[in-house]
């Protein structure tokens, strides 16, 4: 049966969601304009094409937004230092440069995965359902991707 959800339902999940989903898929693929288009595209296949279950829809539409990025390569980081910042935003890049750098080790399926859990706040079920992967998938691709990080970390700081 498939899911049925009003347009005025979806305006509503991408005025509240937009911005995470948007900044969560931005750390992936590390591209203003991909991630904002694969975003759209996202939330257009939901208005068109509704999940067919009853699903997590923020964690669904971020599945479809990995999905529609695929495996482009990224822009490099000296891109992105072009733009003119605020301070604040300095502030923000400078971070961002520092949790890049320990996600960069990741594959993009790791990456997708970790934001997923820590930034979107989804729980590992809802992500194993998401990305049509096993459970014990999701535990042993999580544990290994912050056990790269925290090698990294540690280097970083040796």
């Amino acid at each position: 049966m498939a899911h049925s959800i009003e347009p005025s339902q979806w305006e509503e999940l991408y005025r509240e969601h937009f911005p995470r989903l948007y900044r969560g898929l931005l750390v992936v693929v590390r591209d203003r304009d991909r991630a904002l288009d694969a975003l759209h595209d996202a939330f257009l296949e939901g208005l068109r094409h509704p999940p067919r279950h009853e699903v997590n829809l923020v964690g669904w539409i971020y599945r479809v937004a990995i999905r529609r990025v695929g495996h482009q390569t990224r822009p490099p980081l000296t891109r992105l230092l072009q733009q003119p910042l605020a301070d604040d935003e300095l502030e923000q890049l400078l971070a961002r440069i520092e949790v890049d750098g320990l996600l960069k080790s990741l594959s993009e399926r790791q990456r997708a995965i970790v934001i997923a859990q820590y930034y979107l706040g989804l729980e590992q079920r809802e992500i194993a359902a998401l990305f049509r992967i096993r459970l014990g998938t999701v535990s042993a691709t999580l544990a290994k991707a912050k056990a790269k990080m925290r090698a990294e970390a540690h280097h970083a700081t040796c």
